[in-house]
Parts: structure tokens; C-alpha cells; sequence
């Protein structure tokens, strides 16, 4: 009896169309297979690529009747692999000081700018890599993933290489990375000491100090500043952060501002006033304006002396001394910045109300010169209501900036408090929004908490509902 005559052979192709399997049923009689037979089966399925030859030979030897035997198998396309960038320098900075292994705060950890050297290689390209196409069992193609190439590196303070694929720095300065943009951009960097030698620094960038700052210079910067070495009475400036790694003797002549943040170990005598945050290990007398948050929890960290103001919260270690040294320390906002915010409000709704009318009054000369077909584009009316008019966008612009930021303010100093993780002494005065409190005994590791009409002392491990 012929094969065709027999129960058929089964063909069974996976979904993918790369595995083609094959069902002997067993033949009635003793006639067996052949391995003509078996192509000739495949062959009516549409099976014709990867055949396996040693696999149709063993089922024929072995007799591997009525179960599957995988007998040909597709070539599986080959995928390339995407362009991408090597970088030759560190675009992870880190924004926090290492806390050592005995606690005190390593402000060297700490790196704001990564500096390169003109003609120093920045980045290298590696070109995609294309792949290769594939082929299921019955012959048709299986496309690959095709390997993409990336856009050439965007940005300032560089150039490309005639191969298009080697970057190098072509000035001497700060380099930034944001998604595939680089900026290379100058930087004021002094090996030594600051002082009247070399005279105050006013300079568009990042300022870099590797040696002290003495008394009466004036240091400002339209980035960061980082000073390694101690800063005397010296006033210092930033657009974004500032970094002393060693601290400020300030001799109640020194000022601190900074747009950013400000890390430090030590400030003495100073005024200091930041629109970010604070981390640091010691004020000692200082006047202290801090839009943000306050950190001190170095070993060592403390607040002695001084006004210190953070609106979001303070979180120290001490504060006061056991010398019960007159300490003030306050959080949040109160009645002030919410009438302030009040004010704003009404200004800015009389000020659009009056841009209303200007804008009526404007439309008014549109309609005279309709009705009387002359131009007024020059009439000295209508040229003042234009300057009055801008004046007015500009202010009410500038005034819902401000507002935007107060409101940001007050809501995020809502539920400021002062944590103190080890000591807080007699002579300290808290306050939060409007709100004051003193402390009459020396205590520990509590929170200083707002509530509706009074400030409530908490161990740190109780749960208050505020």
C-alpha cells in the first residue's frame, strides 16, 4: 500500500513560521518510509528552508512514529544594534556631602563642575550596526530590527572630527550634558588664595577656589561657586549653588547669598540668605534666611546664637548650648506672607481691570477710523495708551511671577516643624508661622510642631496628627 493510500503524514508549523514539524502515523503495512516521501510531504505543505537532514534521517531510522519531530527550522534574522554615545567625562554630580563613617560630613565628596581641557576628547560615536535578515521554513523573509543611527551631539564649546564620530573639547572650561545637548563653557578657577591681589571676581560662569578667600573681597558669579579653603569677611554671590568646603569666618562683616543651594561646614558671624536649600555642620551667630529646607545632621552639626529662618522646616542635631546662648530659630509662614499674597491678588486683579479699559479705549480709534477714514496709528492719545498699556502687561506679569512663587511658598511651609535629633537648651526660641514658643529646660530628640493656636513639643517617635 502507497503512502497516499495510508493515513497522511501531519505537518504542524509554528506560528512564527520558523519550526515545521512532522506526524508519521504508522503504516499498515510493514512498507516503511522513505526520505523521498518525507520531502514530498513537506514540499505540499510549502516547507522548503532549513530542512534538517539528520533529524528526517533518525525519524526514518528510529521509527519515531505518531508523535512530532521537529524537521526543519527557519534562520532567525540577525538584529542590529542602535547607534550610541561614549562619554570621556562625569556627567553624574553629586548634590549631597557623604556622611563618613564617624559621622561628620565630608563636604570634599561633594562635585559640582566637570572642567576639560581644550582638544581633550568628550565623546566618541559608535556608528549602528546593521543586522541581517532572516527566513521562516517556508522561504519567505523575516525582516530584522534595522539599527538606528543618532543624531550628530548638539551644543556649544566643541567640534566634530572629519570621521564624524570623535568629539573634542575646543576651550578650556565647565562641560554640562543634558539629554543629547553639551556645553562647554569658561570658568574663573584659582589655584591659590583670593585677596586684594587679585581683587574682587565678577564673572559670567562657575568660580572654582582651590585656595582661602580674605577679608573684604567680593565674589560673584552667574553660577556656582566652590571655595575649598576658609572664607574670611567676604561677601559672596551665586546665581545657583555655592559650595564652601571648609567654611566662613564671617567677623560680622560677611554676607552670603545664593539663588541655588548652599553646602557648608561651618558659617560664623554672617548673613546669610538662600532661595534653595541649606546643609551644613555649624552656624554660629549668623542671620539666616533659607527659602527651602534646613539640614543640619552631621556628627557635630548645630545651631548656636543667631537668627536662622528656613521656611519649609529646619532638622539639626543641637541647637542652643549649654551656656543657654540666645538662639533663634523659626519655620513656616504666617499672617504676613498671607496678607502679602492677599495684596498681590488685589493688585493684580485692578491693575487687569484698568488694562481693560485701555484695551477698550484702543479699540475705540479702530472704530473712528472707519467711520471717519482717517488714520490714527500716530494720534498722541493712542500712542500714550500703547506705552501705559505695555507697562501694565509687564507689571501684572511680573506680579503673578511673584505671587505663583509665594503661593508655592506657603504651601509648601504649611506643615514646617523643627526637628532636633539631639539636644535643644534653654535660651532657644522657636517659632513657627506666627506662633512662639521657649524652651525652659534642656531636652532631646523631640519635634516642634504647629497647632491650631499653640506649638507642641513631640519625641520623634510619637505619631502627632497634625
Amino acid at each position: 500500500m502507497s503512502i497516499q493510500e495510508q493515513t497522511k503524514p501531519q505537518v504542524n508549523i509554528s506560528s512564527d513560521g520558523m519550526e515545521a514539524y512532522l506526524r508519521l502515523p504508522v503504516p499498515r503495512l510493514a512498507e516503511p518510509y522513505t526520505e523521498e516521501q518525507i520531502k514530498q510531504v513537506l514540499a505540499e505543505h510549502g516547507v522548503c528552508s532549513g530542512i534538517d537532514e539528520t533529524a528526517i534521517q533518525k525519524l526514518l531510522e528510529e521509527k519515531y512514529y505518531e508523535r512530532d519531530v521537529r524537521v526543519a527550522v527557519g534562520i532567525k534574522p540577525i538584529d542590529g544594534t542602535d547607534g550610541y554615545y561614549e562619554y570621556e567625562f562625569n556627567s553624574d554630580f553629586s548634590k549631597k556631602p557623604q556622611i563618613r563613617e564617624d559621622g561628620t560630613v565630608d563636604y570634599w565628596s561633594m562635585n559640582l563642575i566637570e572642567t576639560v581641557t581644550e582638544g581633550q576628547e568628550i565623546a566618541k560615536y559608535h556608528p549602528a550596526v546593521q543586522g541581517q535578515p532572516g527566513m521562516d521554513v517556508k522561504g519567505k523573509p523575516v525582516n530584522e530590527k534595522r539599527g538606528r543611527e543618532l543624531p550628530p551631539l548638539k551644543g556649544k564649546g566643541f567640534e566634530r572630527s572629519d570621521d564624524n564620530l570623535t568629539y573634542v573639547a575646543s576651550i578650556t572650561g565647565k562641560i554640562t550634558k543634558q539629554n543629547e545637548r553639551i556645553t562647554i563653557l569658561p570658568i574663573y578657577e584659582i589655584s591659590g588664595d583670593v585677596d586684594i591681589s587679585i581683587g574682587n571676581i565678577d564673572f559670567v560662569g562657575d568660580v572654582v577656589i582651590h585656595g582661602n578667600v580674605c577679608n573684604g573681597v567680593s565674589i560673584k558669579s552667574t553660577g556656582n561657586i566652590t571655595i575649598d579653603g576658609v572664607v574670611e569677611a567676604a561677601q559672596i554671590y551665586a546665581e545657583k549653588d555655592i559650595i564652601l568646603r571648609s567654611g566662613m569666618l564671617g567677623g560680622s562683616k560677611s554676607s552670603i547669598f545664593a539663588k541655588g543651594n548652599l553646602f557648608a561646614k561651618f558659617i560664623e558671624y554672617t548673613t546669610v540668605e538662600v532661595r534653595g536649600n541649606i546643609e551644613a555642620d555649624v552656624f554660629m551667630d549668623c542671620e539666616v534666611t533659607c527659602d527651602g529646607y534646613l539640614t543640619m545632621t552631621g556628627k557635630r552639626a548645630k545651631i548656636i546664637s543667631g537668627h536662622v529662618y528656613a521656611a519649609y522646616g529646619i532638622d539639626a542635631n543641637d541647637i542652643g548650648n549649654v551656656a543657654e546662648a540666645n538662639t533663634y530659630v523659626a519655620v513656616g509662614v504666617g499672617t504676613k506672607e498671607e496678607a502679602k499674597l492677599a495684596a498681590l491678588q488685589k493688585k493684580i486683579e485692578e491693575y487687569e481691570d484698568t488694562l481693560t479699559k485701555m484695551e477698550r479705549a484702543l479699540k475705540q480709534f479702530e472704530v473712528l477710523e472707519e467711520e471717519k477714514g482717517e488714520s490714527y496709528k500716530n494720534d498722541p492719545r493712542r500712542m500714550q495708551l500703547l506705552r501705559e498699556r505695555i507697562k501694565y502687561i509687564a507689571t501684572i506679569n511680573e506680579d503673578k511671577a511673584e505671587k505663583e512663587a509665594l503661593e508655592e511658598l506657603v504651601s509648601n511651609a504649611s506643615h514646617a516643624t523643627v526637628k532636633v535629633n539631639n539636644n535643644v537648651y534653654p535660651g532657644v526660641l522657636v517659632k513657627i508661622g506666627d506662633l512662639l514658643t521657649s524652651v525652659k529646660v534642656q531636652q532631646g530628640n523631640l519635634e516642634f510642631i504647629k497647632r491650631v493656636d499653640h506649638i507642641v513639643m513631640s519625641g520623634l517617635d510619637e505619631k502627632i496628627v497634625i
